[in-house]
């Protein structure tokens, strides 16, 4: 508290928790009022104004009277008091320009306002229909935000080129919907370093018929020290290995829907990944399978070392198997907390380093359920637990989709992944497989062959106690239930003690009866299952 406002009978400071709450209280009693549009923040002739850390706390009246006896008015404020108000003004506000209304009250709080943009945080945003340089010409140099989620095909680009022509000034680009005659023109104004820039976003249109332009090596001049958010889709940057190594600050990297242009072998990124410790957030994503293949490269040489991402806690990816498997096992993450891949259609899987990464994580012996999702356009393998808070909530830890329609296919894959990951199950007590709609009618082939490959996909779920079935696949479960029996009854879910049809209706005849030679064999051998409904 300043010394001319410090009460004649000082009282001790509280300390802990209450010196956070009240930091300044003012009874005003000038004869002008403002009010400044924030949730319980007014400024008129005897009210009162709390500035707290923690703005959630309330103080009362009385409290604030004991720390404060002198009365002053609101010019009187110092300045650190003011940019204080300002402070929790806009976050109350939360607005892009709620920094205006402040500006226009009097020249002092226009001075105090842009005296400090750090921290108000003052920007001047922008997008492809603001008159940039005309915004330029009244506005001092302040950090300046792109911002332009809906472009349109036609848009020339011109405000969009003002604005990054202040290269020193522009702190946030965030396009999408580019086209290849408007990133034509963005890449010649983006050759040189943009000192301020923490979030780059860019997004190809998917409705533009020709390919995007390949980013240069000299994009960004070759280095962008500040960083933090790095965003490309559908546009190629095969030269990245030689930017990152400058983004030390880089917390979050999308690489997403790299075409054939933007290949980047797995051992370059992960070398080019290692300066980056303070990374989160790591997605990597080709747009085809050819993509991500690099057909005249040889194979890769033996790795002695490992890359640490020491704050990674995501990783998501979207490719072969072959190109994930060769990236992680390049990479350690002991921080990682989720892991999701898209693997393309592919004859055959094989993702053994992939096991050994996900094996020397933490996020292993968090696998206690497991989901597979049948759709009409992928297989979805989701393990990880319920939320302790709430039991209903599924909480994804290691999440593997396989991106084909067809359901043999789906089956198919699926079985390939679920074995090559299956000590990962030896804790997995909850299955779960959900039936989309479109399900039902796909099931036309119910023959002998047909159910031995589903039941094959069930063979590592050996811990399993507990199997809920989506409506869509009752009577498939219960006729390869049914080639159970005899002496093979415990070859497949030997855990299994609970069986729940989830929708069943009790005018269906037919799965009961499938059922119930299961039933009895498991019952036979001490290992009853209990079938809910009570139907067998």
């Amino acid at each position: 508290m300043p010394p001319s406002m410090s009460s004649p009978n000082p009282i001790k400071q509280p300390s802990g928790q209450q010196r956070d709450i009240i930091i300044a209280q003012y009874p005003f009693h000038g004869t002008s009022s403002l009010s400044m549009g924030g949730p319980s923040t007014s400024f008129a002739k005897g009210k009162r104004v709390a500035v707290t850390d923690r703005r959630e706390e309330y103080v009362s009246r009385e409290g604030l009277d004991l720390f404060f006896s002198r009365s002053v008015t609101i010019e009187s404020l110092p300045d650190d008091v003011l940019l204080d108000v300002f402070d929790f003004y806009q976050t109350g506000v939360n607005t892009r320009h709620s920094w205006h209304v402040l500006i226009h009250v009097c020249r002092r709080w226009r001075y105090v306002v842009f005296a400090s943009p750090r921290r108000l945080n003052l920007r001047l945003f922008c997008n492809s229909l603001t008159p940039v340089r005309k915004m330029l010409d009244v506005w001092p140099r302040l950090p300046i935000s792109m911002i332009d989620l809906t472009l349109k095909p036609d848009v020339a680009g011109v405000n969009i080129i003002a604005a990054l022509e202040r290269h020193d000034c522009v702190c946030e680009v965030n396009l999408w919907g580019l086209t290849s005659p408007l990133l034509d023109r963005l890449l010649k104004v983006m050759q040189v370093p943009f000192p301020a820039l923490t979030y780059l976003d860019l997004k190809f249109s998917d409705q533009w018929p020709a390919r995007a332009s390949v980013l240069p090596e000299t994009f960004l001049g070759g280095s962008a020290p500040r960083l933090q958010s790095l965003m490309l889709w559908g546009i190629p940057f095969p030269e990245l290995p030689k930017l990152l190594p400058s983004c030390h600050d880089l917390v979050d990297v999308q690489l997403r829907k790299i075409p054939n242009t933007g290949y980047i072998s797995p051992d370059a990124m992960a070398t080019c990944l290692s300066p980056l410790s303070r990374l989160q957030f790591l997605d990597i994503g080709f747009d085809s399978p050819n993509s991500c293949i690099d057909q005249n490269r040889p194979p890769p040489p033996p790795r002695s070392t490992r890359v640490t991402l020491p704050s990674l806690t995501r990783l998501e990816f979207r490719g072969t198997s072959e190109y994930l498997d060769e990236l992680v096992a390049r990479i350690d993450t002991p921080a990682i907390k989720f892991v999701k891949t898209e693997f393309f259609d592919q004859h055959i899987f094989s993702i053994p380093q992939f096991v050994q990464f996900i094996g020397r994580t933490e996020m292993s012996g968090s696998l206690k359920e497991a989901r597979l999702f049948f759709t009409d356009r992928n297989v979805q393998i989701n393990l990880g637990h319920l939320d302790p808070l709430e039991a209903s909530i599924f909480q994804d830890v290691l999440s593997i989709w396989i991106l084909c329609h067809t359901f043999d296919r789906q089956v198919s894959g699926s079985t390939q992944i679920c074995n090559q990951i299956s000590p990962f199950f030896s804790n997995v007590r909850r299955l779960d497989i959900p039936c989309d709609n479109w399900l039902p009618w796909a099931l036309g082939w119910q023959s002998h062959s047909d159910r031995t490959l589903f039941l094959r996909l069930f063979r590592p779920f050996i811990a399993v106690q507990i199997l809920h079935v989506g409506f869509g696949l009752h009577e498939l479960m219960a006729s390869v239930l049914q080639e159970l029996s005899g002496e093979r009854v415990m070859e497949v879910l030997p855990a299994l003690r609970s069986l729940s049809l989830v929708g069943f209706k009790s005018d269906n005849r037919v799965i009961p009866k499938a059922l119930k030679s299961f039933v009895t064999a498991r019952q036979q051998c001490n290992h009853p299952v209990i079938v809910h409904p009570r139907i067998v």
